[in-house]
């Protein structure tokens, strides 16, 4: 079906990866979609519409106050440079020239999580200011590798909750956070596909950065719930810094806010739903050389994908296959994490019918033919 990409010449994408940047992460809702239209068509404060959403969105998650970004990584580089920062106007619009002289700037990060999410952690705590110090194994991480990292120029812990991540033998978030608070340094947790908008927060991270776009399925923007409200304001005050290179419009802003609003009443039902995905699951074993099983979310959110394993006897890699999928047209785009140990996922959330379901079906047919 003709869509406004297809008809400039675009490729259609069937999107069973995931809420994936690299795919536009999110569909909105006609509502969501309606107060972005709006929003756009009428001009505003900014500054006023800033502390506006901050503080409605902390009413929302049962936090103090928020600051609204352009995406969770923004999040992240705000979140350490207002810690540099803190509410003086002079640092923020002269940051990189003051760091030589700034005694505070290392972010302590396990070694397991310093991961590249589509750029690299690393990054975005640099773009802010801040020193990275990994600590920990890539296998392995205790609360006694964070402690010992902790000196008097440690500026904050940064703690990754995301599937890209090392999941055993790994500090988890409570823990981290408790640490933190114990030692009286800042914690940053990056939960940008979490589904939870309040537990974090309630477990003391004194800034939790979220993809607006992700669960919760607004326009591109992020959030950071904040633990008071001057986090929040020194964090807004980063726009007249290095946030002006990633400023988010007042459309985006009122877009999140009704997203978060849908997100928070439950309106937001799959087109696909797990017995679907089960029957899903059966038509594909019933391919040769294909195995599957439904599996739960690597980084245990309740979110249950199809797994489809391949043997010998289809003829192709899961390599192989997830290249394929990508040429074909529509071009299908699969959770392509573990190809290299044999399997792909289908991640039903994205999916906007059962009938992708059925395209996806035919397709994986066609290429055990070797058609």
């Amino acid at each position: 079906m003709a869509n406004i990409y297809t008809q400039n010449g675009l490729q259609e994408v069937i999107n069973a990866s995931g809420r994936m940047t690299i795919l536009g992460v999110s569909t909105v809702s006609k509502a969501v979609g309606r107060a972005v239209a709006e929003a756009a068509d009428h001009y505003v404060v900014i500054e006023d519409l800033m502390k506006y959403a901050g503080k409605k969105i902390g009413s929302m998650v049962g936090a103090q106050n928020a600051c609204v970004t352009s995406s969770a990584s923004a999040g992240i580089a705000l979140s350490v440079a207002s810690l540099i920062c803190k509410d003086s106007l002079e640092r923020v619009q002269h940051l990189y020239e003051l760091l030589p002289d700034t005694q505070r700037r290392e972010v302590i990060l396990l070694k397991g999580q310093n991961v590249d999410f589509g750029a690299p952690v690393g990054e975005m705590i640099q773009i802010g200011g801040g020193k990275v110090v990994e600590v920990g194994y890539a296998n392995k991480s205790t609360l006694g590798d964070i402690r010992s990292a902790v000196s008097e120029k440690t500026l904050a812990i940064l703690f990754v909750k995301s599937h890209h991540c090392v999941q055993k033998e790994m500090v988890d978030a409570r823990s981290a956070i408790e640490l933190a608070n114990s030692l009286g340094i800042p914690c940053i947790v990056d939960a940008a596909a979490e589904e939870d908008l309040s537990l974090y927060n309630r477990l003391g991270a004194d800034f939790v950065c979220y993809s607006g776009a992700k669960a919760i399925e607004g326009p591109t923007s992020g959030l950071v719930v904040c633990k008071t409200e001057k986090l929040a304001a020194n964090m807004r005050l980063q726009y007249k810094g290095i946030g002006r290179a990633m400023k988010v419009g007042k459309e985006n802003i009122m877009g999140l806010l009704k997203a978060m609003e849908e997100y928070l009443a439950g309106e937001h039902q799959p087109a696909v739903n797990l017995d679907q995905l089960r029957e899903f699951a059966e038509k594909i074993s019933s391919i040769p050389g294909c195995r599957t099983q439904i599996v739960q979310d690597e980084a245990g959110r309740l979110i249950y994908r199809c797994k489809i394993t391949f043997g010998e006897e289809f003829g192709l890699s899961a390599e192989e296959v997830v290249e394929q999928l990508k040429k074909g047209n529509p071009a299908i785009y699969t959770r392509d994490y573990q190809a290299n140990l044999g399997s792909i996922a289908i991640d039903p959330r994205p999916l906007r019918s059962a009938q992708e379901l059925e395209t996806i079906y035919n397709s994986m047919k066609r290429l055990s033919k070797g058609d």
